[in-house]
C-alpha cells in the first residue's frame, strides 16, 4: 500500500512539486506517491488535520498557507517555531503532526551548489521564506542585510538573524544592494501574473544596482528565467532560478519523511521535464 504526501496552497494548479517528489519517489523505490491539493486559505487548518484522518504521511506546505497551519499541528520545529512559518508536516511514529521548515536551508543549499558568495548576502522582503532564509543564512557565519518595505516586518526578519547569531543581520535600504556580493529576492515581484514581465515593475530592485560577478537567486520559478535574472545575466552576474531553490528544499523535505535526501539534479530534471510538457 503506497504511502501518501501532497502540497497545499491556492493556487497549485501548476505547481512542479508532484512531478519533483514522485520522481525521486520512483528512483528510490519508495512506495510513496505525491498529489496537489487547491485549498483555500480560510480551509488551511482544516486540511492539516485531514492529514490524522486520511492517514496522510507528509504534506507541503506552500503559499499563503505557511503562517496559518501552525496552530493545526501538535509541535514545531525549532526553525518552524522561530520563523513563525512551516512548509513541512511529518506525521511521526505515535501519529502526531510535527511541522518544520525547509525554505531557509534549501536556498542555502541552491546558493552553494552554485558557488555563491556566503559572506555577505542582501535579502529583498520580509516573509516567512525570508524569515526562514535569514535564519539559514544566520547560521552559516553570512553578515546580512535584509530589505523590505515594511519596516515593521523588516524588523522581525532582522531580529529572527540576529537570534540565531547576535550582530549577523541588519536593516539596508535598497541603494545599498549593489555593496553585496549575493542578493536574493523572496518577493513575488516578477512571478506570472504579478506585473507585466517586461514592466520595470517587474524587477524589485533598481537594475544599476547590479553589477558584474553578483550572485542573485531569485525565488520565483514561474516563469523560469525572470526578469530580475536576466538583467543580472545581461549586467554579467550569476543568475540562480527558483526551480533551484524549489528542488533543494523538496530534499530536504524527502529527508524529513523517509531519512534520505534525493539527488536535486534528479529532481530539477523531472521539473524541467513537465515545464516542457505544459509549453507543448
Amino acid at each position: 500500500m503506497k504511502q501518501l504526501a501532497a502540497v497545499i496552497g491556492s493556487p497549485v494548479r501548476h505547481s512542479l512539486s508532484p512531478a519533483i517528489h514522485n520522481a525521486a519517489f520512483a528512483h528510490h523505490g519508495d512506495a510513496w506517491v505525491y498529489v496537489a491539493f487547491e485549498v483555500q486559505p480560510a480551509h488551511a487548518a482544516a486540511a492539516v488535520d485531514a492529514m490524522r484522518v486520511l492517514g496522510i504521511a507528509g504534506l507541503s506546505v506552500t503559499m499563503p498557507h505557511k503562517e496559518m497551519v501552525l496552530g493545526a499541528l501538535d509541535e514545531l520545529s525549532d526553525d518552524a517555531r522561530l520563523v513563525g512559518a512551516a512548509n513541512t508536516v511529518v506525521r511521526d511514529a505515535s501519529g502526531r503532526l510535527v511541522g518544520h521548515n525547509t525554505d531557509g536551508a534549501g536556498c542555502v543549499d541552491a546558493l552553494q551548489r552554485a558557488g555563491a558568495d556566503l559572506g555577505s548576502v542582501a535579502v529583498i522582503g520580509a516573509g516567512a521564506t525570508a524569515r526562514a532564509v535569514v535564519a539559514a543564512l544566520a547560521r552559516t557565519g553570512a553578515a546580512i542585510g535584509v530589505v523590505n518595505r515594511t519596516a515593521q516586518r523588516r524588523a522581525e526578519a532582522v531580529r529572527i538573524g540576529n537570534t540565531v547569531r547576535r550582530g549577523s543581520t541588519s536593516e539596508i535600504n535598497a541603494n545599498d544592494i549593489a555593496r553585496f556580493p549575493t542578493i536574493i529576492n523572496t518577493t513575488p515581484v516578477g512571478m506570472h501574473g504579478v506585473h507585466p514581465s517586461e514592466s520595470a515593475a517587474a524587477i524589485p530592485v533598481e537594475v544599476a544596482m547590479l553589477r558584474a560577478g553578483q550572485f542573485v537567486l531569485d525565488a520565483v520559478y514561474h516563469p523560469l528565467e525572470t526578469a530580475l535574472l536576466r538583467a543580472v545575466r545581461d549586467r554579467g552576474g550569476v543568475a540562480i532560478d527558483g526551480l533551484e531553490m524549489l528542488c533543494a528544499q523538496a530534499a530536504r523535505q524527502q529527508e524529513l519523511w523517509l531519512g534520505r535526501r534525493p539527488d536535486v539534479a534528479l529532481m530539477r530534471a523531472a521539473a524541467l521535464g513537465e515545464l516542457a510538457k505544459s509549453q507543448q
